[in-house]
């Protein structure tokens, strides 16, 4: 079960009435979420349009720096 002693660096605790428990975070101009669902922690990374990438783990800071990964921008090169 997510706890607020799981709401650290930047993340924030949110009760949703029909989703449950999950912790959110804005960065680069991304949402970032975590819930659990059984013993596994999910994550999802989205854009203002769509899902950029989703996952799960098993343990919260895991599935935290899952997120956090997945939200970084991509370098792009041009020759």
């Amino acid at each position: 079960m997510l706890t607020e002693a799981d709401a650290t660096g930047g993340w924030t605790l949110h009760e949703h009435p029909t989703q449950g428990v999950m912790l959110t975070r804005q960065m680069y101009r991304r949402q970032l979420t975590v819930w659990q669902e059984g013993s596994l922690l999910w994550f999802a990374v989205d854009s203002g349009t769509k899902t950029l990438k989703w996952g799960r783990r098993g343990t919260v800071a895991a599935a935290k720096a899952a997120a956090e990964k997945a939200a970084r921008p991509t370098l792009t090169t041009t020759d």
